[in-house]
């Protein structure tokens, strides 16, 4: 029996976990159902404050996505500018589906202990049968119609007549959906997109069928999910257990604990942006200590990680130079050789000195367990300074992409006025951060960026196609994250206004 798990890339098309226009979450479903039952005992529906309550949630923003959702449906309609507002609207009988995807091609399989389920409307499935959904990213079918982003629904099954559109299994752990063939001695997989070829699969060569395409509900892909990307503080113990728990997912609360739960050598890349005990507020929140037990916290934060880092992974750990200092003379040195420096530099108008030059520049200490670590420099090359070098066209002649950057890089800071600014303390360019993921990572690999802060480096590695993991121990700035990861933008409601106000939320201490 095939197991299905989150994510999959393979053969061009990608099957995840999704939703659309004509279906809901199973979060969605009790929402609704919890309107309809409140309205029919009190005579009017609840607020957001009740649903909220009943869901035993934190923040109404979550609840104001599900209700714009189930509006956006034809489920609800809301009131304008009164409080409660929610109005329930007939709709057709829904009918729950298993939600399914899929693990990477060659990782191990293992169960979902949470299984999710969508609700579709009852004419939507055959009186008879099993049937699964999976959500479509990807083209190489887009001739039949379907596109990047639709949902289909899936009759499980382990045959299928020619012409069939399925969804086939080979070699025990690629999947695809193509149309089927079944020839004189081999099977034809036949996409739809004349940019891809064919997939023969002659005698002796593995194939299972897992079902035939019922269904294409189509999706605006300019809508965004109303999921949540953020995982509660877990109180059992920790074991050391499944990545999977916390891949695409920011942990909300203590980054040491999803440290001491992942297994070894299980993450590409590493990037750490910590505290840099020097007083800074978040909000309301300080996390300033002893220097001496900060640099106990920071060296214990690299030993995590340096574990979980894979043999051939890279970590970058950006602090003041004192900070970076110590941790690389107390740890770093003592257990690993291949540890080198770089340094941002960047311009600042503020912090003027009177007895010393201005600081502005931070330390990026880049750590790898040996000499053979996984380096994309061609992803990452800048064109030559002095091209009409004979040297440097002999370089471009043999096929070189550029010069690698230096050791110092030069970024500007992350300024109020600029798009990236959130009400977070403390923000890094995004091209710093996409610089060192490009340089380290290919898409699909695992990014853990150990603090989720205003969701600037996880938004880079959910543009690059990088997988993450991230913590955050304010709940209000996993809200930012959750909010930005669904809308794929920074709300107004979470920028700065003129000269560094907030416009909501927290004040900057930047």
């Amino acid at each position: 029996m095939l197991i299905f798990l989150s994510s999959l890339t393979v053969d061009n098309f990608r099957f995840s976990f999704g939703y659309n226009i004509d279906m809901l979450t199973k979060r969605q479903k009790q929402i609704l159902d919890f309107i309809k039952t409140y309205s029919r005992k009190h005579g009017y529906s609840p607020s957001l404050e009740e649903i909220k309550h009943h869901f035993k949630l934190r923040s109404v923003a979550t609840i104001h996505q599900h209700i714009a959702k189930l509006e956006s449906l034809g489920h609800l309609h809301k009131r304008a500018n009164q409080r409660r507002s929610v109005e329930i609207t007939k709709s057709e009988k829904l009918v729950s589906v298993p939600l399914l995807g899929m693990i990477a091609a060659g990782e191990p399989i293992e169960a979902i202990e949470n299984r999710e389920t969508i609700a579709v409307p009852k004419s939507r499935l055959p009186k008879s049968g099993e049937v699964y959904a999976l959500r479509v990213q990807g083209d190489s079918m887009i001739d039949e119609g379907i596109n990047n982003g639709d949902t289909i629904l899936i009759n499980k099954q382990n045959t299928a007549e020619n012409g069939d559109k399925v969804v086939a299994l080979l070699n025990g752990n690629e999947a695809t959906l193509k149309t089927f063939y079944k020839e004189k001695g081999q099977v034809r997989l036949q996409p739809a997109n004349k940019n891809y070829k064919p997939i023969i699969i002659r005698s002796g060569q593995q194939i299972a069928l897992q079902g035939t395409l019922l269904d294409v509900i189509r999706t605006n892909e300019a809508e965004q999910p109303a999921q949540d990307f953020i995982l509660s503080v877990r109180k059992n113990t920790q074991r050391q257990g499944k990545i999977s728990d916390y891949l695409n997912r920011v942990y909300n609360g203590d980054v040491m604990h999803v440290l001491k739960d992942l297994p070894d050598n299980s993450v590409d890349m590493i990037f750490g942006d910590p505290d840099y005990n020097v007083g800074i507020r978040y909000g309301e929140n300080n996390y300033t200590k002893k220097f001496e037990d900060y640099i106990n916290w920071y060296i214990e934060l690299t030993k995590e990680s340096m574990r979980v880092l894979k043999n051939d992974g890279n970590l970058f750990m950006m602090n003041y130079p004192q900070q970076n200092a110590h941790l690389r003379v107390k740890y770093l040195d003592l257990y690993f050789p291949n540890i080198h420096e770089y340094v941002w530099v960047y311009n600042t108008n503020v912090g003027h000195t009177p007895k010393r030059f201005t600081t502005a520049h931070r330390s990026i200490l880049h750590a790898r367990k040996n000499g053979d670590n996984r380096f994309f420099k061609d992803d990452v090359a800048l064109p030559y300074k002095n091209p009409t070098d004979k040297r440097i066209q002999q370089n471009l002649a043999n096929g070189s992409k550029g010069r690698m950057p230096y050791s110092w890089f030069e970024f500007n800071l992350v300024k109020n006025v600029s798009k990236e600014k959130t009400y977070h303390a403390c923000q890094i360019p995004q091209k710093l951060t996409e610089m060192l993921i490009k340089a380290s990572t290919k898409p699909k690999d695992i990014v853990f960026t150990l603090f989720g802060g205003s969701g600037a480096e996880i938004d880079v590695c959910k543009n690059l196609n990088r997988q993450f993991i991230s913590a955050e121990i304010d709940k209000k700035y996993c809200d930012i994250i959750n909010d930005r990861l669904i809308k794929g933008r920074i709300d107004q409601q979470y920028r700065l206004g003129p000269r560094g106000k907030k416009i909501m939320g927290l004040s900057s201490a930047y």
